[in-house]
């Protein structure tokens, strides 16, 4: 399911009453598979899914150029923007009584250092549902362009294997320009703070599937 075009007009407020209740049935379904339905009634109303519909829209337009790149946007792009508005919604109720300790417990050192190896996902920390592995790689891919793949695998080589050709064709101040570029596209757009298994696996699939068979390394 493509639904570019359908993120496109609600950022601009052009849906149509069926695309907007087809966003809103989407989003109520998601809570309801959380479990968090009854919590966010009892702090925010029976009408609380305007509140975080309007939530969306917001972070849908702040994304709204990404979008207008892409050729396709997936039903998972758009899942995990629906991921990231409710659990920026759920962050705000009651954090000690409500949010399970093993979300909420601050990082440690380890976690702090797992983030930062790849020096890609290390930014502003928030409470945030992780990525799968699976899912994490699909949404990085959707963020990309194919001309950020030679940069990012011989960055993402450099950190595994120490021992990498730079791609031709690129200047050494050319290629640290695209990579810092890069690094920002993903700080002002990622849906996610993954954990460290996300970022492994991300890695890992990366390496395999397109800088190895597709020859940047």
């Amino acid at each position: 399911m493509d639904c570019r075009e359908l993120l496109i007009r609600f950022a601009e407020g052009r849906e149509t009453p069926q695309e907007r209740e087809f966003i809103k049935n989407s989003t109520a379904k998601f809570i309801r598979q959380t479990g968090r339905d009854e919590i966010f009634r009892r702090n925010w109303g029976d009408d609380y899914l305007e509140d975080i519909l309007s939530e969306l829209r917001k972070t849908i337009i702040l994304q709204k150029s990404l979008i207008e790149e892409k050729s396709f946007i997936s039903w998972r792009y758009f899942l995990s923007i629906v991921r990231s508005c409710v659990e920026e919604f759920y962050s705000k109720i009651r954090p000690s009584e409500e949010i399970p300790y093993e979300v909420a417990k601050p990082k440690t050192e380890q976690d702090e250092r797992d983030i930062e190896e790849t020096k890609i996902f290390a930014y502003e920390h928030r409470v945030e549902e992780k990525a799968e592995g699976s899912e994490f790689y699909e949404v990085m891919l959707d963020l990309m362009d194919e001309k950020d793949y030679p940069v990012v695998c011989y960055y993402l080589c450099k950190e595994v294997q120490k021992n990498c050709n730079k791609p031709k064709g690129i200047s050494e101040a050319n290629l640290y320009k695209r990579w810092e570029r890069f690094k920002k596209k993903l700080k002002d757009h990622l849906p996610y703070e993954p954990s460290a298994e996300a970022v492994k696996y991300f890695i890992d699939r990366f390496l395999s599937e397109i800088c190895q068979r597709q020859g940047y390394i």
